[in-house]
């Protein structure tokens, strides 16, 4: 290995500070979180889906441990993705080369593992190290939840802290452009303005000020579906058929929230069924898609049949095609308040249907809607009733009133609405 390689990422050996590029000055709210871990031992996982921050939360951290006096040199970043997978081998260059000393022998060390997925074994050498070092603390991130494997959450049984890093948020988008939320009634239609902009870029802070549409749509193409594709899942799944990977990525951007029948689409896009349900899985697991199963009062369970899948975040949708962004934006809206509450759920029992059921201390139904009337006040009034709760949330684009149990609220206040389960 030459030297200059690991150097080249770790200028603050030299300089004593990191640049601001790195660094930059937006903080994500998952970074107090992060720096909280700093007084803890224990291992801290970030994964997240492409581009949505994680490494820039790491400078962030390598920043304030800077300034809060650290030792420059004792502090580590690598990452994986286009260069060395052996986590063992830039140890032990650190080791011997830049500390000159045993890691027993020179106290407090800050070790930040970048995409590391791609690393060999990586859980093996990280839980030895943990092991026989206690000094070491070690922040460890990965672009998909690809890297805690079962093998890996067994060999790391107990030493470990897990936070995963949500796309972008609607209130981060609205801080990033210096918007506070403020007389809501008032600015209504200013709100509603910045959540469109929003639903274009959604999850990714280095666009958030882009206005450019074919740029947008390029960027999360390239950055994010197409690294995807054609880089994580073949690496570390060893797909073949890039194409038929393509194909069920295309159909679900397409069809946001659609409930899939393997028979169906495997028939439809010429592939066999256990193929094709395997690359679903995978590409949840890379967190470019989500799956919500049926809930089944009866049983007090869920069916594992008749899953319901939508992208990971809106703007995959506007970046896959701005026509279908456009013409299906009932369920854009729904990919929004699927994903930012991160709902597990639906509900559908022959013609009654429930975009998506929230399990909490009972069971809250909620629907979207981009505009609702009176008659489907009437039918979501029957199928609370059919369920059995006592109350039931409608998001809107830009309604807001109360009917006895049934709240009508713009979608813009989604995260108000859910601040505690989205934010603790």
């Amino acid at each position: 290995m030459q030297k200059e390689f690991i150097k080249r990422y770790n200028e603050w050996w030299f300089s004593g500070k990191i640049r601001k590029e790195l660094a930059l000055p937006f903080k994500r709210y998952a970074f107090p979180k992060i720096l909280e871990s700093l007084k803890e031992r224990q291992i801290l996982i970030i994964t997240g889906l492409r581009r949505v921050g994680k490494t820039t939360l790491l400078y962030q951290v390598i920043e304030k441990l800077l300034e809060n006096g650290a030792d420059p040199t004792k502090i580590l970043y690598f990452s994986f993705e286009e260069s060395l997978n052996d986590p063992k081998e830039v140890l032990s260059f650190y080791e011997k080369y830049v500390l000159k000393k045993s890691f027993e022998e020179v106290g407090k060390i800050y070790i930040f593992f970048d995409e590391i997925q791609y690393a060999r074994n990586w859980y093996s050498t990280v839980k030895q190290y943990y092991d026989i070092y206690p000094n070491l603390k070690f922040f460890i991130s990965g672009s998909s939840s690809l890297l805690i494997s079962k093998k890996a959450l067994d060999h790391l049984a107990g030493r470990f802290f897990f936070l995963k890093l949500s796309p972008l948020y609607f209130s981060e988008f609205l801080e990033m452009k210096g918007i506070k939320m403020k007389d809501v009634e008032v600015f209504s239609r200013k709100y509603e303005i910045y959540f469109l902009d929003y639903l274009r870029k959604a999850g990714f802070p280095e666009i958030v000020d882009w206005e450019n549409e074919v740029k947008i749509s390029e960027y999360i193409k390239n950055s994010v579906i197409d690294r995807v594709i054609l880089k994580d899942l073949p690496i570390i799944f060893k797909t073949k058929d890039i194409i038929l990977l393509e194909k069920i990525t295309k159909f679900i951007l397409s069809n946001a929230g659609a409930i899939i029948n393997l028979n169906s689409l495997s028939r439809d896009i010429g592939s066999n069924k256990v193929t094709v349900s395997n690359y679903l899985k995978y590409l949840e697991t890379s967190l470019l898609i989500r799956s919500l199963s049926n809930y089944r009062i009866s049983f007090l369970s869920e069916s594992r049949k008749l899953r319901k899948y939508y992208p990971s975040t809106t703007s995959l949708i506007f970046a896959n095609s701005k026509e279908v962004f456009e013409r299906n934006f009932g369920a854009v809206l729904e990919t929004y308040v699927v994903n930012t509450l991160e709902t597990s759920h639906y509900f559908r029992k022959g013609n009654k249907e429930i975009d998506v059921i929230i399990k909490n201390d009972g069971i809250l139904p909620v629907e979207v809607k981009e505009k609702v009337s009176e008659e489907d006040l009437r039918k979501i009034t029957k199928i609370i009733n059919y369920i059995g709760v006592k109350s039931c949330k409608i998001f809107t684009l830009n309604q807001s009133f109360k009917k006895e149990n049934i709240e009508v609220i713009p979608i813009y206040l989604l995260e108000s609405s859910f601040k505690d389960k989205i934010f603790n």
